[in-house]
């Protein structure tokens, strides 16, 4: 039985060389080749384990997400000539033209910025609201620790209940905090940022949209959910339709690129599986492949209640947070029961609790 190496960070090192340096050279047909040491690099890294099983899962999506940004920043998009920051000033040099140092601060804040934010192709009609030109420097970073600490304790709740149920126990019964912890690391690096004056407030909205965003599965996955991953998504799933050769904006476009999403979303998270688990067994592919299966019944019934005069209301609303809720709680556990019977959410895989030894201290 194959044994695997040890993971040694400093390939993260190499990744991240490999990433940035092709975003910052000139434009060139040659520019391409980059990304040829990225293929086996990948492999080697999926090859390898941290010796926990939290660790490599966690790994395995990581590395395969930025391979993917690579692929759309380096095989399909010429970046210096088809993205643009917005608030750069009119008579800027073009970047293709500018200095090598200037190049390499513009490929950091492409890499900084998985989301687009501040860039020409941020998706503004479904990120949440950046917070309003002109706000204090002081009031945000004093709002982003107050939301630091709120979600703290919110996600410290989650591990305390994890941790003292079993059916998040490697041997539990058949039956997850995650977000929470996302939203505290979200937070305060803006709250930093901003208050060393790196950045400004409005360069900062939420990792998250509100719930209530949420009345339908494809909002679900396309506001409410982090958008982090939908900019290479987007761009494999154009690619793909386009090398159809299919009308930009018709439904079967739209549909290639719906299901293009998922899949390779299901594919990243079923490379954490494989490099976590070691077998080519997988809940994470058939979860999210069948996300894009209940968009598509979703926009069936919408198109079905439209034709027949139906109109949209606080009734509808209602209905569809009732199905958002009843498909996630349906399907989620085909992708998450074999994560935590592996040990994803053991108490000793959890991050330390102030709560849980609380909790424990109470109980003696």
């Amino acid at each position: 039985m194959f044994t695997p190496y040890p993971f040694n960070p400093a390939l993260w090192v190499v990744l991240f060389v490999l990433y940035v340096l092709p975003l910052a050279v000139k434009p060139s047909p040659y520019r391409r080749l980059f990304f040829l040491p990225i293929i086996p690099l990948t492999v080697y890294a999926l090859l390898c384990t941290t010796g926990t099983f939290r660790g490599d899962y966690s790994i395995g999506n990581v590395w395969l997400s930025y391979c993917c940004f690579a692929s759309d920043y380096i095989l399909i998009t010429d970046v210096q000539r088809e993205l643009r920051q917005v608030r750069v000033k009119p008579d800027s040099v073009p970047i293709e033209n500018a200095s090598l140092l200037r190049r390499l601060r513009w490929a950091l804040d492409l890499f900084t910025s998985p989301r687009g934010v501040g860039w020409a192709h941020e998706p503004t009609n479904v990120l949440p609201p950046h917070p309003p030109p002109g706000t204090g420097r002081a009031r945000f970073v004093a709002h982003r620790l107050l939301k630091t600490l709120q979600y703290w304790v919110v996600l410290h709740l989650c591990n305390l209940h994890m941790s003292t149920n079993n059916m998040f126990r490697v041997d539990g019964p058949d039956w997850t905090a995650v977000g929470w912890g996302w939203r505290v690391g979200a937070l305060w690096p803006g709250a930093v940022s901003v208050a060393c004056g790196l950045s400004n407030p409005e360069d900062w909205p939420p990792l998250f949209a509100s719930p209530l965003e949420a009345w339908t599965i494809r909002r679900f996955w396309g506001r409410a959910w982090h958008q982090i991953m939908r900019r290479f998504l987007s761009t494999h799933g154009k690619f793909l339709a386009r090398q159809m050769r299919l009308r930009p904006g018709s439904n079967a476009s739209a549909y290639v690129q719906l299901y293009t999403a998922f899949v390779m979303s299901g594919w990243i998270h079923y490379q954490g599986e494989v490099m976590a688990f070691r077998h080519w067994r997988s809940g994470a592919f058939m979860f999210f492949l069948l996300q894009a299966v209940a968009i598509t019944l979703g926009d069936f019934l919408i198109f079905l209640a439209k034709r027949a005069g139906l109109q949209a209301g606080s009734a509808a609303r209602l209905a569809g947070y009732a199905w958002t809720c009843t498909w996630l709680a349906w399907s989620i556990p085909m992708w998450q029961v074999p994560l935590v019977r592996g040990g994803l959410y053991d108490k000793d895989a959890m991050s330390v609790s102030v709560l849980l030894g609380l909790w424990q201290k109470i109980g003696k």
